[in-house]
C-alpha cells in the first residue's frame, strides 16, 4: 500500500465501524479457537498493517505482529508497539518453526500475487495443531475502486477460499461475514462503479451517527460468525488447523 494510506488507516482503524466491527468478531472467532483448543506458543498477525488487530489478539497471549511494509512497522512503533517485525510475508523469516499457536491473515492474501508462499510459511511457522484465521474480501462481482487503491488483486468465494487453504491445512470453518450490510454495501460498490468514484471512502470516517449504526448492525455478527455458516457476505472468513 502507499504510504499515505497507511496514514489513513493508523488515522481511523480504531474508530472506523468495519474495522471496529471485525475487531469484535476476530476476538469471538479466537475465543472459539482456543477454547477448541491450541498448542502453547506465541499468537502472529501476518500482515498486520499500522497494528490495530494486535490488542485483540494480546488477549490470549504473547503476540507478535509481522509486515513487509517498513512504513507500516514505523506507525505501529509510533504507537508504542515493541512486538512487531519487519519480513517478506512469503518467507517469514523472523518466525522459528513450529512455534505459534495460532497466525491470523486478516485481509491480507488478496493483496499477494501468489498466495501460497505466505500460506506455506505460516504452516512452517505454526505448531501441529496450531490455527490458521484467514479473512478475505468475497465475490469477484463487488470489484470495484475500493479494491484498486487497497491494491487487492482478487476477491474470492467460499469454494475458492476452501480451495486455496486445503492443500496445507485441515478446514475447520469457513463463512461469508459483513451478511447484514450486504446490501447496502453492494450498492455503495455499484454506485462506485457507476460514478467513477476514487474508491477511497473506506480509508475515511463517515459521519459519526452513521459511523455508529452501522458499527452496531455490523458487530451483531460477531455471535453468529464462530459456529454458524452465513450464505452470502461482503467477506469471508476460514478457519483452519495444521495437521
Amino acid at each position: 500500500m502507499d504510504t499515505e494510506y497507511y496514514a489513513s488507516l493508523d488515522a481511523i482503524q480504531e474508530r472506523h465501524w468495519w474495522y471496529a466491527a471485525r475487531r469484535s468478531i476476530l476476538e469471538r472467532v479466537l475465543e472459539r479457537v482456543i477454547k477448541v483448543g491450541v498448542p502453547d506458543g506465541k499468537l502472529y498477525d501476518l500482515g498486520c498493517g499500522v497494528g490495530a488487530n494486535l490488542p485483540v489478539l494480546e488477549k490470549f497471549g504473547p503476540t507478535l505482529g509481522v509486515d513487509l511494509s517498513p512504513e507500516a512497522i514505523e506507525f505501529c512503533k509510533r504507537r508504542g508497539r515493541g512486538n512487531v517485525a519487519l519480513a517478506n510475508l512469503n518467507v517469514l523469516e523472523v518466525l522459528a518453526d513450529n512455534s505459534g499457536s495460532v497466525a491470523m491473515l486478516a485481509d491480507v492474501v488478496e493483496h499477494l500475487d501468489d498466495p501460497m508462499p505466505c500460506l506455506e510459511a505460516a504452516y512452517r511457522a505454526l505448531k501441529p495443531g496450531g490455527a490458521l484465521i484467514v479473512t478475505v474480501p468475497a465475490y469477484k462481482f463487488l470489484w470495484g475502486p475500493s479494491d484498486v487503491v487497497a491494491h487487492h488483486k482478487r476477491r474470492y468465494t467460499a469454494p475458492e477460499l476452501r480451495k486455496l487453504l486445503e492443500p496445507l491445512f485441515e478446514i475447520e470453518h469457513i463463512t461469508y461475514f459483513n451478511t447484514l450490510l450486504f446490501g447496502l454495501i453492494t450498492a455503495g460498490r455499484f454506485g462506485e462503479m457507476l460514478l467513477q468514484r476514487r474508491g477511497d471512502d473506506g480509508a475515511k470516517l463517515p459521519p459519526a451517527l452513521v459511523n455508529a449504526v452501522l458499527e452496531t448492525i455490523f458487530r451483531v455478527e460477531a455471535r453468529v460468525v464462530p459456529r454458524h455458516n452465513l450464505p452470502f457476505g461482503v467477506s469471508l472468513l476460514g478457519v483452519a488447523r495444521k495437521r
